[in-house]
């Protein structure tokens, strides 16, 4: 079946799964030289406890030491990877699929606290959404038949939110919170910007 069942492909990033699978098997940390886009080169120490891939990235979860608290690695980013001898020990209450529960993508703000989350899908996007809900928290509320669903979900309100409601284009729009709908228009607005001749 060679060439006939495609998956998506992670261009990089790859080469470290097994060092940090052994981290994690061994509870070890890793030192891990950083370099985000348009940024500078750092080192981290961090303590491996999940890894999880979004977007085609992957990405390791954990404490890092330098900036005292969990933050995610996306590995395309990692320079150099090794194994440490400095041990740790998994946190009894971290929970990984707990720790993004109520956000989309990779980032987490412990800070941030829930909202109530409502959109109004019109056209296909209505089944897309009943097929492949945005969230796990996904909840129909109220319909008009052939015109629209509203969905609500309980999120976090962060930048890739935002994003993958603009990627659904004018086949959805945001009924609440107030601040998530001004925080679409203002970005529809800028992009329109650079449409204009």
């Amino acid at each position: 079946m060679k060439g006939r069942i495609l998956f998506e492909e992670i261009p990089c990033g790859t080469e470290y799964l097994q060092t940090i699978i052994e981290a994690m098997q061994k509870s070890k940390e890793l030192q891990i030289d950083y370099q985000q886009f348009y940024g500078h080169r750092e080192t981290f120490n961090i303590q491996p406890y999940a890894m999880k891939v979004y977007y085609q990235r992957w990405y390791v979860v954990g404490y890092i030491k330098e900036l005292g608290g969990i933050r995610n690695i996306a590995l395309d980013h990692t320079l150099e990877m090794n194994l440490s001898a400095a041990s740790f020990i998994l946190p009894k209450d971290f929970d990984a699929e707990k720790y993004y529960a109520n956000t989309i993508g990779i980032f987490v703000n412990e800070e941030l606290i829930p909202n109530k989350v409502k959109i109004r899908a019109y056209g296909r996007q209505i089944e897309y959404l009943r097929s492949l809900p945005l969230h796990r928290s996904q909840k129909e509320r109220a319909s008009k038949y052939g015109e629209f669903c509203d969905f609500e979900y309980k999120l976090c309100l962060t930048p890739e939110l935002s994003t993958h409601i603009l990627a659904m284009g004018e086949n959805v729009e945001v009924l609440e919170p107030i601040e998530l709908r001004e925080e679409i228009k203002r970005r529809l607005e800028e992009c329109l910007i650079k449409y204009r001749l």
